[in-house]
Formats: C-alpha cells, structure tokens, sequence
C-alpha cells in the first residue's frame, strides 16, 4: 500500500494507516511504500521507506510516484495498492479520496481561480491524476463515495463497472461518553466557554473553502447563547476580523490544531459544516460518532450519511439557512438529542475492520482477474 505519508493527523494519511493495521489484523500480509510513516509501522506491517530527493514542495506528487515505482514494482507484492494521487505510477487498485479535477473546477466557480491557476501544486497532481486515472493503468479503483466515483467517470471516463465505493471509517471508541468522560467541561472551562452556552464547532484545516465565513456570519442573528468553536490550522486573522466587525468576536474560540479533536467533539452541541467541496470529510463520521447532530451543505459523502431531518440538516452555503437552522436545534434541546442519538447510531456501520474486509473483497476480485489472465 503506497501513500507519501502515513500517519495520524492528516485526511488520507489516518485513513489510509488505519485502514492498512485493520488490514493487518485480518490477517494480510501487508507493506506500507512511503516516505514516512508515524507512528513507525509495527508487527504485522512492515515499511519500505521511499527515498526522495530534495526538491520544492508543489513537485512531490510528480516525484515521489516515480521514486516509489521503481524501489517497489520489482518488489513482487501480489497486489499494488494506490491511496490519493501522490503514490505510484502504476498499480492495481487506487483509492480515490477525491477528484482534483472536480475541486478544480469547483474553485473556478467559486471565483478563486487566480488562486488556483497561480499554484503550481495544483497542475502537477491535475497531471499525476490523468496519468493515474488512463485506460489499462488500473484494476480496481475504489471510491470513498459515491459522488467521487461519479466525478471520475464524468472527468477520466472511468467505467462505473470498476468503481467500488468504500467509504473511511472512524473509530467510535474515542468519541463515546467513557473515552471523552470529564473532556466536555474541562474544555469549555479553558477556552473561557459557559457551560450553559449552545456551542457549534467547526473543525477543517482550510477555512474558507470549509465554509467558516458564512457560520460567522449567521451568528448576529442567533441567540447570545449561541458560540462557535473552531478548531484547525489556517490563517484566522481574516476570519477574527469578520466576528470583530459583526460584533461577535467574544463569541467565536479559535483553538488552533489538536491531536485530541475527540475532546473537541465532546465540547460540542451540533456540527456545523458548510463547505464547498468533500470526498468525505472524516470529520462529519467524527461528529456523528461523538452524537452531534450534522448541519451540512450536501456535497459527496454528506449525502451518502445524513439523512435530512433524522440525523441532521442539509443547509445552503449562506448566512440565513445557516442561521435558521441551528436556530430549531437551539431552540428544541429535544430535537437535538434525538438527531444526535440518530448520527451515532447511524455511523456505527462506518468501522475501520468492515472497510478492511470489503478492500480485501476488492483485493480478491483482482487476483482472480491475475489468474484469469495468465491462464494458458
């Protein structure tokens, strides 16, 4: 299984190593091609350390491909598996954790495609993406959900009879009452939150396609009670500035990145997540499971997972659907817990050893299609 990176913090990176030690503990023999992995891989996984030159950031996802390729095809692995775009150039099974090509297009309509034209980050994994998505270049490309598997047969003419959508999982464990017991007031009381207060959290790296601006916004018209919990690494001067000037400044926390995000979650009274793009987001599995309901725009993922009016709502990406529909969570404590009730129950199908035995179904599919082809 080949990412740059596995590890414990990022999307793909907690994805694609939790899915390889769930992997392991079924049984399979399994080999992470990386440039890093961490925490380092124990028994039963292995690792193949990926040696790369220095060289800019923006060229690693046309790099390390090739670097990984030709320290692993020779290797006689009896499956290659791809996780994102960054991994080999040649394999028999990629994960889509996304299309660029769809969020690429996505940031024109949103009106930032200087941005996008300007970074050279982007035209590079555009370009490992075709080469990745080509005929004959791949099994089996597995999905994590159903609108990504449709964005790769509208951009790359994927055939829809190779998608298999998986999705990720989350471990519910750390988001139940007795892992996160005592974390809900001990983190209200250091960020300076009431206890009484109705607390939205945020969580996302990249705010403003996450949608942090417009929640900001819907806050002057809700309830004093009402405050917003951000937790994530971006840039939040422009986004304090905003609360300052709609004079809600003492009510939106900033708490910056956390390894514990679980603590977070438990601080938490409801989800909201009006972003512009997904695969799926691990986060919205994450706030099911810790029983928040979801306020969502429906993007790919969301609408695989919630179920409007049960588990949470479907908004727009603006301030008064926003506002209006935190406002009937605020107001219906209720309401608020049976749809909370509703997203943990749901997400209990989401776990990492059934994702781990659906990829091994899909591993089986293509060593059988090996055999077949080598059959006299």
């Amino acid at each position: 299984m080949s990412a740059y990176r596995f590890n414990h913090q990022g999307g793909i990176e907690r994805a694609s190593y939790e899915l390889a030690a769930s992997l392991g503990a079924l049984g399979s023999d399994v080999t992470l091609i990386a440039q890093s992995v961490d925490p380092p891989a124990a028994d039963p996984l292995r690792w193949q350390r990926v040696r790369m030159p220095k060289v800019p950031g923006f060229a690693i996802p046309a790099v390390y491909p090739r670097q990984a390729t030709k320290q692993s095809v020779s290797a006689g692995y009896d499956i290659l598996h791809n996780q994102g775009a960054c991994a080999l150039m040649t394999q028999d099974v990629i994960t889509a954790h996304s299309c660029h090509r769809a969020w690429w297009e996505m940031k024109f309509r949103g009106g930032e495609a200087a941005r996008a034209l300007l970074n050279p980050l982007h035209h590079v994994v555009l370009a490992t993406e075709r080469h990745n998505y080509r005929p004959g270049a791949y099994s089996k490309v597995i999905a994590v959900s159903n609108g990504v598997g449709r964005e790769l047969t509208h951009h790359y003419d994927v055939p829809p009879e190779s998608v298999r959508v998986i999705p990720n999982a989350v471990d519910i464990s750390k988001f139940d009452a007795a892992a996160t017991s005592g974390a809900r007031s001990r983190v209200r009381r250091e960020l300076g939150i009431r206890p009484d207060a109705f607390v939205l959290l945020f969580v996302g790296k990249e705010f403003r396609r996450k949608g942090l601006a417009p929640i900001i916004s819907a806050l002057p018209t809700l309830p004093q009670s009402v405050m917003l919990l951000v937790v994530g690494g971006d840039d939040e001067a422009p986004f304090r500035a905003q609360a300052g000037a709609a004079g809600v400044g003492d009510r939106v926390v900033f708490a910056g990145h956390s390894p514990h995000v679980q603590d977070y979650f438990a601080a938490g009274d409801a989800f909201v997540f009006p972003t512009l793009y997904e695969a799926f987001a691990l986060v919205s599995l994450e706030a099911a499971a810790a029983g928040l309901p979801l306020v969502t725009t429906k993007v790919n993922g969301t609408e695989d997972f919630v179920m409007d009016g049960v588990n949470g709502f479907f908004i727009q990406r603006e301030a008064g659907s926003i506002a209006s529909t935190v406002r009937r969570l605020v107001e219906d404590p209720t309401l608020t817990e049976r749809m909370g009730r509703a997203a943990r129950h749901g997400v209990a199908a989401y776990t990492w050893d059934r994702i781990a035995s659906r990829t091994r179904d899909v591993y089986d599919e293509v060593a059988e299609e090996k055999r077949t082809l080598s059959r006299p």
